[in-house]
């Protein structure tokens, strides 16, 4: 399924957000050469146990992820861990 999120780099540490807005990730990696992709990608792919792929968005703030799984899987795993990371 694809993903629309919005990255901010130079976080504390790993984190998604979901909101109004849709999806926020936080990654600890700044945004240059291209670390707080690597850092999106690898933090996904922990988090879901899936192949996730940069669709677009390489060199801005919002991107497409492209993510292994049926839209209700992916989504409500997501949402699992926004949900538990705010509790």
């Amino acid at each position: 399924m694809k993903l629309s999120v919005r990255v901010v780099p130079n976080a504390k540490a790993f984190r998604i957000e979901h909101s109004e807005n849709g999806w926020k990730v936080y990654v600890k990696e700044k945004a240059e050469r291209n670390k707080a992709n690597m850092a999106l990608l690898k933090g996904i792919r922990n988090l879901l146990g899936r192949e996730v792929l940069l669709v677009s968005g390489a060199k801005g703030r919002n991107k497409v992820l492209e993510i292994e799984g049926t839209e209700k899987e992916v989504l409500d795993a997501l949402r699992k861990e926004s949900a538990g990371k705010g509790a």
